[in-house]
């Protein structure tokens, strides 16, 4: 592998163009965590020329969606920098672009194309019928005078301006996650692309490739889907005479059964569909990390700062890397455990207040009171988002403004070989019990309802069963004697009388 020499200058350019799919902050990290591992600086570029795909709102979601993980950029549109504008359509009103479009057209390395898209698929449908399937364009002005093509744009005839790629030999890149291996590509495979739109706008490939160059980025970190395009942008380097930087292409991410990429259309890969469903940064931030590279074959939880440390290039694999949701729901839980209840209950607020459990600002004895309840289902969460839905039974009968009454299925309080009377009377002996007790802990009620089921001839299962559903009205809830310790002493017993109330 090349040697890497510090410091290095790498970018992020994505386009607008809908929300950040989660690939793209995967892209965008490893170019962070090279830039840090080698004492670089990681630079934010919105390449907004693809007008006809823009989306109004989606440079904020992209921000919002890096900064969220845990990405920060030395340079970019908000923090501005050496070479600003960031952004590349303010950059074409400046005039940056055209000025390189015209060196290439007199040098003769592009050419003003005159064709319409009616033409061009007109071309495309004879090249099928010939049995041609990959169909290279060359446009008949590639041969002709400057003069020529001037002469007739000058006349108002729309044109766009194409490379003048060369009919012989060939054209070859290193990539360094390929271990620098040579990639090769004959000219005559290519075609005569694109630089600039008949709107003046610049495409991707002049564009970024001149940006790259003015704001000195030494290494491309980009997805495989543009190796196909690299052989262009050697091209282009070599007609402006520049020091092209060096390539590497990061692995593609497959869908979980190993079908295809990773797709906006077929999968919830929304990065900001992970923090509306209560994902920590700091586990998204490990599990994208391991998306295509690793540190061994055995570690994969990892700090912030470990992986820094342990971020080389030379370990990123140049094979697919597949997504997993349950690994990732598992490796958020992994993470959620590790906060304190404090913690916990901070991070939870948010998705309560959404489901009318807390008020819009929630008072201290509301905190507090969630902070009771927590570590019932600190072992059991995943998502943030699961949060409300376990703890919503317990703020039922509170008697708050927007409070719901608990409601269940009466059947569901009868056990297995039970009936309704023996119900009855085994949920009126737990309450008389419990109404005796002096104290309210967890272990004083565990040891008072498993004597009543020893007396009852009841086996255990059987009255716990039928307590859980009264005071949660579910058949699975977080364990019944921390729940009834949770829950307090008199709203426990007015759910168990309102249980048996039920069965009549």
């Amino acid at each position: 592998m090349a040697e890497i020499t510090p410091p290095v200058r790498v970018r992020f350019a994505p386009s607008p163009t809908g929300y950040l799919h989660i690939g793209g902050v995967r892209t965008a990290l490893f170019n962070w965590l090279f830039a840090q591992h080698y004492g670089g600086q990681f630079i934010l570029r919105i390449e907004d020329t693809d007008e006809k795909r823009y989306v109004s709102g989606a440079a904020d979601d992209l921000v919002a969606s890096l900064r969220w993980v845990g990405i920060a950029w030395n340079e970019g549109p908000d923090v501005g920098g050496p070479y600003k504008p960031y952004v590349q359509s303010q950059r074409n009103e400046l005039g940056i672009y055209r000025a390189y479009v015209d060196q290439l057209l007199v040098n003769g390395h592009a050419y003003m194309s005159f064709t319409t898209e009616e033409e061009l698929e007109q071309m495309r449908a004879e090249a099928s019928a010939k049995g041609i399937k990959a169909f290279r364009f060359r446009g008949p002005e590639r041969d002709w005078s400057i003069k020529q093509m001037q002469e007739l744009a000058a006349q108002g005839k729309p044109y766009t301006v194409r490379l003048k790629t060369p009919l012989e030999g060939t054209t070859s890149f290193s990539d360094l996650i390929r271990g620098g291996e040579q990639i090769t590509v004959s000219n005559d495979q290519l075609q005569d692309i694109v630089l600039l739109k008949s709107s003046g706008m610049p495409v991707y490939h002049l564009a970024h490739l001149v940006d790259d160059h003015l704001m000195n980025i030494t290494h491309v970190i980009r997805g495989e889907e543009w190796v196909p395009s690299t052989p262009y942008h050697v091209l282009l380097y070599r007609f402006f005479d520049w020091s092209a930087p060096v390539f590497a292409h990061v692995p593609t991410i497959l869908r979980q059964d190993g079908r295809g990429k990773l797709s906006k259309r077929k999968d919830d890969v929304g990065a900001n569909r992970f923090w509306e469903r209560g994902y920590l940064p700091e586990a998204m931030f490990n599990y994208l990390a391991l998306q295509g590279w690793s540190y061994d074959d055995h570690t994969e939880i990892m700090t912030r700062t470990e992986i820094v440390e342990r971020f080389t290039i030379d370990r990123v694999q140049p094979s697919p890397a597949r997504w997993n949701p349950e690994k990732l729901k598992d490796m958020n839980g992994i993470y959620i455990r590790k906060l304190s209840t404090q913690e916990l209950v901070k991070q939870m607020a948010p998705f309560l207040t959404e489901a009318g459990l807390l008020s819009d600002s929630p008072t201290q004895a509301e905190l507090a009171y969630v902070e009771r309840l927590t570590p019932l289902i600190h072992e059991r969460l995943e998502e943030l988002s699961n949060a409300p839905e376990l703890l919503e039974f317990f703020f039922s009968d509170l008697g708050g403004q927007h409070d719901v009454p608990l409601r269940y299925d009466p059947k569901l309080i009868i056990q297995k070989k039970m009936d309704v009377a023996a119900t009855q009377h085994a949920l009126s002996a737990a309450h008389a019990r419990l109404s005796a007790l002096e104290s309210w802990n967890e272990s004083l009620i565990e040891e008072t309802l498993r004597a009543l089921a020893a007396e009852l001839e009841l086996k255990p299962g059987q009255l716990f069963g039928s307590i859980r559903v009264a005071i949660t009205g579910r058949t699975v809830a977080p364990p019944l004697f921390e729940t009834l310790a949770a829950l307090g002493h008199e709203l426990s017993l007015a759910r168990i009388a309102n249980a048996v109330a039920a069965l009549h």
